[in-house]
């Protein structure tokens, strides 16, 4: 229903449009010589929704923002599917398009064309593009948090730093190493602990985690402002977690205070009880979505404890880190 109002509001576009091109003719207009767009995007809160073949439309916001001079930062938020809301890292505006990519996933993105008060175009997911349609309805929501690429020795490719835009209180931080297996998912996790306050650092993905750069990344986060150098954490996952107790070992200097793994095996016998006093100090939480061998989460639940390892969907998982790491 939202959409085909916002629809019938559209159509009277075209009769607007003729008129202001009427009193164009009457005045004269800066830029009218030349024919050039307008550099910058319009900021504001704007209202509308997705359309989703075979579905209910979902609502949709867009706040494009100029927090500074010569700095406009865009956020895409969809309520009723937050896995699919983001902060860009990326954001073009050239012939009235402005075009938004979403931070570590280059196959979704947002590209809308400029109607007046309205963005009609398309989110991309991968392969499949959905039509969204918006109103400008006010002024900007604040920001969040922000995206910013960064380096981390010891790593290939760049880094994704998520931080909260107010960095007066001090926070909770983590590294997040995703493998193959769960790099697609990784940019959903880092927004969904941005929002609640949490610095999270998303690195390139890779097959297995070098100590070095486990070390660079703590020492990044530990210097970021806004975090609490006293609560920096880790996420390590895949095969490669199980073998997380001897890369500590070599940086005894810089050491996690907290550790998330995901879909991690039965770990190796030499490192067993390592894993089991990280479980004591009750700073250890295993992760497993549905898909994981039920054998390889009994395991975990008798090498660590119950309370320490969670099965569940992503959705829910996700509430599950949320109130761990707020206690």
């Amino acid at each position: 229903m939202l959409l085909r109002r916002l629809l019938c509001r559209a159509s009277l576009l075209p009769c607007l449009l003729g008129l202001l091109t009427g009193l164009a003719a009457c005045q004269s207009q800066p830029g009218a010589a030349t024919g050039t767009a307008p550099a910058t995007p319009p900021t504001g809160h704007f209202v509308g929704a997705l359309q989703v073949p075979g579905q209910p439309e979902l609502r949709a916001m867009l706040e494009v923002r100029h927090p500074r001079p010569g700095r406009y930062d865009a956020e895409l938020v969809l309520p009723q599917q937050p896995a699919l809301s983001f902060v860009a890292d990326t954001l073009t505006f050239a012939g009235d398009t402005l075009r938004l990519a979403r931070p570590g996933r280059p196959g979704q993105a947002l590209a809308l064309g400029r109607q007046g008060d309205f963005w009609r175009g398309t989110l991309l997911l991968d392969s499949v593009r959905y039509p969204l349609l918006l109103l400008r309805r006010g002024e900007p929501e604040p920001a969040v948090y922000r995206v910013r690429r960064d380096e981390v020795a010891g790593t290939s490719g760049p880094a994704l730093l998520f931080s909260p835009a107010d960095e007066n209180l001090p926070g909770l931080a983590l590294a997040l190493f995703p493998t193959p297996g769960t790099a697609p998912a990784a940019p959903a996790w880092a927004d969904a602990l941005a929002r609640q306050g949490h610095t999270v650092l998303l690195l390139p993905t890779a097959d297995t985690l070098a100590a070095p750069a486990l070390a660079n990344a703590l020492a990044l986060l530990r210097r970021t402002p806004g975090v609490d150098t006293a609560r920096v954490g880790a996420w390590v996952s895949g095969p490669a977690a199980g073998l997380l107790p001897l890369i500590l070992a070599e940086n005894t200097a810089s050491r996690p205070t907290f550790v998330v793994v995901q879909d991690m095996p039965t770990p190796p016998l030499a490192v067993r009880r390592d894993w089991q006093a990280l479980a004591q100090r009750k700073r250890l939480l295993a992760l497993y979505d549905p898909s994981q061998p039920k054998a390889a989460v009994a395991q975990a639940r008798a090498l660590l404890g119950r309370p320490h390892v969670r099965q569940a969907p992503e959705a829910g998982l996700q509430k599950q880190v949320i109130d761990w790491l707020r206690q």
